[in-house]
């Protein structure tokens, strides 16, 4: 399982998606896609390619949204709005200066059942105003406030808990095993409006790099995200994205801005792991190194200077490359060191140094090659806890 922040993509802006508010800015993005089984498609044994059959296709895919529809919810997002302000006759109508506030739903987005005591997860975007009230939306139209539980310090990812026991949590599939090209399915609250919108698609792409951005002006780099060419709609973001077989394989998170048919979902296996953090410690656990970095890109001008064509360089131009007293520090890693591997997976643009730690635990020991000074070396640190 692999994830991470890189600095990969940085000329890929995409929209984070959470409906836009004159509050709190919100905007809300999902994505889809699907996936065409074995026994749907195929090659003959004379090199003709099979037809496939729709009906069957089309059956499964009605199926799993009846079955999981009702573990999909609706995500509202309310504020204290003022309604009205002072004007030059409020001083001779008594008016004491105090400006009327009424509670206004402001954006929305989508979650899923996660366990059968009302563990919901959505995106972190969708519920990150701690000024906001959050009331989940049932299929059947039974809305319970919300408490936030978990904001995944790294990840689009979030957790919320309802007061509610006897749901049916979704059962998720390893994201490592999917397929260019799978068909999948995405449900989830299109434009806050038109609850358990369905939608379905390809898997576009793995392994993406990108910036993620919303109207405030507020960005974040992912990596390891899923692309998908399924239809997207605000009010999205937060939904499951599902394979043929009705399990969870993404987080719907994000759309490309400009444009068509390109939308991103964080993998389940990253989902899943913060659920059992979150279970087992009450909060998300990630390994942390304790440096400041840029990676190598092969051919620019810091791979000419350094004679590499990949790893992670070892710099910063606003402050310390390695923090003190980080396991960095402990294990004599220098500023200016450039980092080639870690447990013998290559360093480079498209497995970043924050990609690889991410798939580890803090208390988990690494072995790390290194080149400094024209000189390869191979040193051993146990990662730390991300403060």
């Amino acid at each position: 399982m692999k994830n991470g922040i890189s600095s990969q993509g940085l000329s890929h802006i995409v929209l984070i998606s959470v409906i836009a508010s004159t509050i709190a800015g919100f905007f809300a993005g999902g994505i889809s896609f699907s996936y065409l089984s074995d026994q749907s498609s195929g090659v003959s044994k004379g090199g003709q390619v099979s037809q496939v059959d729709i009906s069957q296709e089309e059956s499964a895919v009605t199926s799993l949204v009846q079955e999981v529809s009702p573990s999909v919810v609706s995500i509202s997002i309310s504020k204290e709005i003022a309604v009205g302000g002072l004007s030059p006759f409020d001083i001779f109508r008594g008016n004491d200066g105090r400006i009327e506030t009424r509670e206004r739903e402001v954006g929305g987005g989508t979650g899923f059942v996660v366990s059968d005591n009302g563990l919901i997860m959505t995106n972190r975007h969708v519920v990150s105003d701690q000024d906001a009230t959050y009331t989940v939306v049932f299929n059947d139209g039974e809305r319970i406030e919300g408490e936030v539980v978990s904001l995944h310090p790294t990840q689009d990812l979030a957790l919320i808990k309802v007061d509610k026991s006897g749901l049916t949590p979704l059962t998720f599939a390893e994201s490592d095993d999917l397929l260019v090209g799978q068909t999948v399915v995405a449900i989830g609250n299109a434009l806050t409006e038109f609850e358990n919108t369905v939608s379905r698609g390809v898997v576009s792409g793995l392994r993406r790099s990108i910036v993620a951005s919303d109207q405030a002006g507020n960005s974040e780099e992912l990596s390891n995200i899923i692309q998908t060419d399924a239809a997207i709609n605000p009010g999205n973001s937060g939904g499951p994205l599902l394979d043929i077989n009705g399990r969870v394989i993404g987080v719907n998170v994000a759309t490309a801005r400009g444009a068509q048919s390109i939308g991103f979902a964080v993998p389940s296996n990253t989902a899943m792991r913060m659920i059992d953090d979150v279970l087992e410690f009450g909060e998300v656990k990630v390994a942390y190194l304790g440096v400041r970095y840029q990676m190598v890109q092969p051919r620019s001008t810091l791979s000419e200077e350094l004679g590499l064509e990949s790893g992670a360089f070892i710099s910063a131009s606003d402050g310390p490359a390695v923090l003190a007293g980080s396991p960095a520090s402990e294990a004599d890693i220098r500023g200016g060191d450039v980092l080639l591997s870690i447990d013998d997976e290559e360093l480079n643009m498209r497995n970043t140094l924050a990609e690889i730690i991410s798939q580890y635990r803090p208390g988990d020991t690494v072995t790390i090659e290194l080149s400094r000074d024209g000189q390869n070396r191979t040193v051993n640190v146990q990662l730390g806890e991300r403060p």
